[in-house]
């Protein structure tokens, strides 16, 4: 009944691949492009990039004049004395007036405090584009760690899958000798056993791969995750380990990675932040112009004061150019307060690169030593590997014909296993390690 149920879901499982594979399947760099178009935090920051693209251009333009223009009508009621001919007389009358201003000023000089303000944007917008470039790598290798735990997956389900397809032969032969009266029926029970556990074993692997797949498709952010599938790329085989020093991979590094170019473009920004503040210190001198005229007549025309409008708008209208000069004496030391704060943000900006710098180093000394202690388990593994392969070969033939029982039988086939999962293991950590100093080497990620 159990191998039957085994049988049962083993189909299952294999319909449920072909169909997987029946779609297009994805590759690693199919995988981070549409990660790149597509996710919202890469999205998020693009958004923010556009955002100081239009703070930069705004800086830009408050170089040019402000010019304004206002007008106001209204009117009055109450006595009022007015000209009629030779006298005065009071009328009731409402007042009607219109005024109209044109103004603008020009600024002049004010302390560099516009011109560094330019340059500041210029530096957060870099900055702002050089993080977006480091969510972009870090989404990069995350999806190539991901990518390649579904490979590892695989090629551990297909040894599981080979080792239960020998376990069901030798259940089958194992039956026979022992109806045969060759072979003990404990014998049998224990490799019928130990099938079981390598058909669980392949139930495991599948689920194991199929959460490997899942978490690939939900990084991506795909809305149908159920036929997800990735392109089992040709993996080379591991050589001779040539590994570029640590401290030659971080000089190269420090010059492309785009966490550092953010941090030391932050503090470009800061040192502005300071030059800014000090302006303060500094007089300005702006010109102004401006142009005023008004009008005022009464809806009554019985009277000598409605004179025409536009002759009104014509004599009174005046006319200011001139030029303004503040030169800051006191304010509270509101400016010498606001350049030590913005200094504090230099030392703050100057912590947060060497941080940066310091964490990188950090990052590529712990990929070179994870990349040489994985190069140095394949090598294990692999001998590993081929030594319990002879063993379990040898050990399957003496148990063929009954020079050992089934328990040494099933521990060397064990052995075989866990060698070959330790190899695969040693082989995928190892190429994902190299993967990432080739990375900070400015190696694109492919396979």
């Amino acid at each position: 009944m159990l191998r039957k149920n085994i049988s049962i879901i083993l189909c299952l499982l294999s319909i449920s691949f072909v169909g997987a594979n029946a779609q297009d399947a994805w590759s690693l760099e199919k995988c981070i492009n549409h990660a790149f178009e597509n996710n919202l935090t890469i999205k998020r920051q693009e958004i923010s990039v556009e955002v100081q693209k239009n703070e930069l251009n705004q800086n830009k333009l408050n170089r040019l004049p402000d010019i304004n223009a206002s007008s106001n009508y209204g009117f009055n009621f109450g006595e009022t004395g007015v000209r009629d001919g030779n006298d005065y007389v009071f009328t009731t009358d409402p007042i009607h007036s219109l005024s109209l201003r044109v103004g603008g000023s020009l600024p002049v000089f004010d302390g560099f405090s516009q011109r560094n303000a330019i340059k500041k944007s210029e530096k957060d917008l870099l900055s702002l584009q050089a993080e977006a470039e480091r969510i972009r790598n870090d989404i990069s290798l995350q999806i190539t760690s991901y990518y390649l735990q579904v490979l590892f997956d695989k090629e551990l389900l297909n040894v599981s899958k080979e080792q239960y397809n020998v376990s069901k032969q030798q259940v089958d032969r194992t039956k026979k000798l022992v109806d045969a009266g060759s072979q003990a029926m404990g014998s049998y029970l224990e490799i019928k056993s130990q099938a079981a556990k390598e058909a669980l074993n392949v139930t495991q692997q599948e689920n194991s791969l199929a959460l490997s797949l899942l978490n690939l498709a939900q990084l991506l952010d795909l809305e149908d995750v159920s036929n997800f599938d990735v392109v089992f790329p040709e993996i080379p085989a591991v050589e001779q380990i040539n590994l570029e020093d640590p401290k030659s991979v971080f000089n190269t590094a420090m010059g492309i990675m785009p966490q550092i170019k953010a941090s030391q473009y932050s503090l470009e920004s800061k040192e502005l932040d300071v030059e800014i503040a000090k302006s303060g210190y500094l007089p300005s001198l702006s010109l102004n112009y401006s142009f005023t005229s008004n009008g005022n007549w009464y809806l009554n025309d019985k009277y000598d004061y409605n004179r025409p409008f536009s002759d009104q708008f014509s004599d009174n209208k005046n006319t200011y150019v001139g030029a303004s000069l503040s030169i800051p004496i006191f304010n509270k030391f509101q400016t010498r307060n606001r350049v030590k704060t913005a200094k504090v943000g230099v030392l703050d900006a100057q912590y947060s690169l060497a941080q940066q710098k310091l964490d990188l180093r950090k990052e590529i000394q712990q990929a070179y030593a994870d990349a040489l202690a994985a190069y140095n388990n394949y090598l294990s593994s692999n001998e590993a590997v081929e030594s319990y392969k002879e063993s379990f070969r040898y050990t399957e033939q003496k148990f063929n014909v009954g020079l050992v029982n089934s328990v040494d039988y099933n521990v060397a086939k064990t052995d075989f296993i866990r060698a070959q999962s330790d190899l695969l293991q040693a082989k995928y950590s190892y190429i994902l390690r190299i993967k990432i100093l080739d990375f900070y080497k400015g190696i694109p990620i492919a396979l």
